[in-house]
């Protein structure tokens, strides 16, 4: 003991000194250290000598490990404050108090204009003023409030920015509405003076836009000064020139869109321009093909305007996109309806959506080009609609329309085409379920049923190819409408399809055994195809559908012609898949293996119920054949006996083979019934021959399953 602690004390002993000759080391460092600094203090031209110092490994190391955290804490410092200035500034939210006072001058505007109003209908009324006074009342309004707004830009410029803004557009609407009063209710203005203030107010109207850059003010001026045209074909003016002032107003407007980038008063100022121009040809009803120039006139202006304020990287873009979609899908449907069955506006259409399809691709803006394209084709169907080439083929045209716009609000992400699209296609398809028929088959309802099916079939491709699967944070995959709702659907539709074309050409009695065979195919092709190709909730569903018409097939239907062998097929091809499933699960096969082991399922009982299910298809298949006389009286209660033998007995069987208690249970049970009926019922009413044949292959039967189940028994106990 003594030598082993004397030991430790040596190597505690030359471990000390070790340490201090480190210390030693570190101290001489740090005083040359000192040395080289009051040098280079002393003598700054000259430059530092090395001087190599033998260091030890352990000083090394301790140096190479403080650098190194000085370099990743330097990194991480360059790396937060890089984070700091690539950070876009918040944007201040305005609080509730903001809105508020946001809102009311606007509101109060509202209040005044309609209290102006209801005030000249109660003088008007009462008779109090002549109605040149209350012109000239409503006009000293107008330009007061002018003055008002003036006087305040003038002594607060700042404050009270949105005060004048009302102030010179409720000025601007009281003045357009007592110029139209004026000439047509009251007969007090001429009408071309009344023009010539009507043209007064709109000038004065767009100045304040440009000068005020205000895009709910430019919404205001640009729907009144939109009033004008009825004042103009109140007038008899020709529509060639109420048709160029709005193409000319609609102009002025879009150069202060541009100065001012207003999107959304880009967008209603088309709409209330097409409006419009639908209006006053209604109103004419003449020379149609200067109203659909007009429109294409309006129309190429937009997507010069639109490319013009169009920003590729917005997170707006996608809105923006939808929206210019949707305005040239109400112009293609304008110039359909005012053309009048005329194909070169629609060609002209389609001329302009390729040249800025292909000004697109120029710029590199692929969903731009891909919006024009779609837009280009929808031009080419409505093209070929006017072209009338088959009768009723605007059904097949105008599903078309809608799928293309669904294609393309999906392959640019555009929530609105999106949803718009959607509604409209499922609309569209639901009524033509609903309405038309399959029958004749050559026609162009059965076409378009077979094109609505193709239709479906590209959007569940396409959106698998752009969708994933989610999983939440807690591993779980999330529910997907395109992966696993939208494949019900487009199976849905093929049965609705296939039951329409079974009722319609096969069927006789309204049995859709055809439909009944399909759904069972379907439904056995589906358990041996990946979830990840049809969807996590088509199987269940075509599962319980195969259970809803396994069970409608139970009872005895009465049928004629082909129905009864139809019948007759589809319950035997029912019993069958029934059965396979029964063996593939009890031999632990395929559909084990990938499907029920991970549903955790009661096998058991699993076995017990599609044996009773199986048992009692085909009981009900030996009644419909009895039923149909296809079968002799004897034949049938025979099978019927050897059946619930045969069934007893194979689910005996199956119980020796594992641990099947139901099974076994079941087993027994029906072996008590299949005695019971033999005994009770079929020796009254079978005969001696056939007796006695049923009597030898029941009691062989029974001597066989006796004889297994007593060495099994025998070979637990041993």
């Amino acid at each position: 003991m003594e030598k082993e602690t004397d030991k430790r004390i040596e190597r505690l002993e030359v471990e000390v000194r070790a340490l201090r000759l480190e210390l030693d080391n570190l101290k001489g460092i740090k005083s040359l250290e000192k040395k080289e600094m009051i040098q280079a203090k002393d003598q700054p031209s000259q430059k530092p000598r090395k001087e190599v110092e033998a260091e030890n490994h352990l000083v090394k190391l301790n140096k190479a490990a403080s650098e190194k955290q000085k370099k990743s804490i330097l990194n991480e410092q360059n790396q937060k404050t890089d984070q700091q200035i690539n950070l876009p500034n918040p944007q201040k939210q305005r609080s509730f108090e903001e809105v508020i006072l946001w809102l009311l001058p606007k509101v109060f505007m509202v209040i005044l204009v309609l209290g102006v109003l209801w005030g000249l209908k109660v003088i008007s009324d009462f008779g109090l003023l002549s109605n040149e006074l209350k012109i000239a009342l409503a006009y000293c309004l107008s330009v007061g409030l002018i003055i008002i707004g003036l006087i305040m830009d003038l002594k607060k410029p700042e404050s009270s920015q949105i005060f004048t803004i009302v102030l010179y557009g409720g000025a601007f609407i009281i003045g357009i509405l007592t110029t139209a009063a004026g000439a047509i209710l009251y007969d007090v203005l001429g009408l071309y003076f009344a023009l010539l203030l009507a043209l007064i107010f709109i000038a004065y109207g767009i100045a304040i836009c440009y000068v005020k850059k205000n895009q709910v003010l430019s919404i205001f001026v640009i729907f009144t000064s939109l009033l004008l045209p009825y004042l103009l074909e109140y007038m008899d003016f020709n529509g060639m020139i109420i048709l160029l002032y709005v193409v000319i107003v609609y102009s002025f407007m879009q150069f202060i869109v541009i100065k001012h980038v207003q999107s959304i008063a880009m967008y209603i100022s088309y709409f209330f321009s097409l409006i419009a121009v639908q209006i006053i040809w209604s109103l004419n009803d003449e020379n149609a093909g200067m109203y659909v120039l007009g429109i294409l006139l309006l129309n190429g202006i937009l997507l010069l305007v639109w490319w013009h304020l169009y920003k590729p990287f917005s997170k707006w873009r996608a809105i923006h996109e939808g929206l210019l979609f949707s305005m040239n899908g109400l112009t293609i449907l304008m110039v359909n309806i005012i053309s009048d069955k005329i194909a070169l506006p629609l060609l002209m259409l389609i001329v302009i959506y390729g040249i800025f399809a292909l000004f697109a691709n120029k710029r590199s803006a692929s969903r731009v080009v891909d919006l024009a394209g779609t837009l280009s084709l929808l031009s080419i169907v409505n093209f070929i609609m006017v072209l009338n080439t088959f009768d009723d083929f605007e059904i097949v045209l105008l599903t078309l329309s809608t799928f293309l716009g669904l294609m393309a609000g999906l392959k640019i992400n555009a929530k609105l085409m999106k949803i718009i699209y959607s509604f409209l296609f499922t609309f569209i398809v639901l009524v033509h379920l609903l309405v038309n028929d399959i029958k004749p088959f050559w026609t162009i309802e059965n076409l378009n049923y077979l094109l609505i099916f193709f239709y479906l079939i590209v959007l569940f491709l396409y959106m698998k190819q752009r969708y994933k699967v989610a999983e939440s944070e807690d591993g779980k995959v999330n529910v997907n409408f395109s992966l696993d709702i939208f494949p019900i659907f487009l199976v849905t539709y093929f049965f609705i399809y296939v039951y329409k074309f079974d009722i319609s050409y096969l069927s006789y009695d309204n049995h859709a055994y055809l439909t009944a065979l399909v759904l069972a195919v379907v439904m056995l092709v589906s358990l041996f195809v990946s979830e990840s190709i049809i969807g996590r909730g088509l199987r269940y569903i075509l599962i319980f559908a195969f259970f809803l018409t396994y069970i409608n097939l139970i009872p005895t239907h009465f049928v004629e012609g082909i129905d009864i062998w139809l019948n007759l097929f589809v319950r035997i091809i029912y019993a069958f898949i029934v059965i396979a499933i029964l063996a593939d699960i009890y031999m632990k096969g395929y559909l084990y293996r990938t499907w029920i082991s991970k549903l955790k399922l009661d096998v058991d009982g699993l076995l017990t119920v599609g044996i009773l299910g199986a048992l009692v298809l085909l009981y009900s298949l030996l009644s419909q054949l009895q039923f149909d006389s296809i079968v002799n009286y004897f034949l049938v209660v025979t099978g019927k006996t050897l059946l619930l033998f045969i069934t007893a007995s194979l689910s005996l069987w199956m119980s020796t083979t594992g641990v099947l208690r139901k099974v076994k249970s079941m087993g027994y049970c029906i072996l008590a019934v299949a005695i019971i009926k033999l005994i009770f019922s079929d020796l009254d009413s079978l005969n001696l021959i056939v007796r006695a044949l049923l009597f030898i292959v029941i009691g062989g039967i029974g001597l066989f399953l006796s004889n297994k189940l007593l060495t099994n028994k025998n070979k637990k106990e041993s």
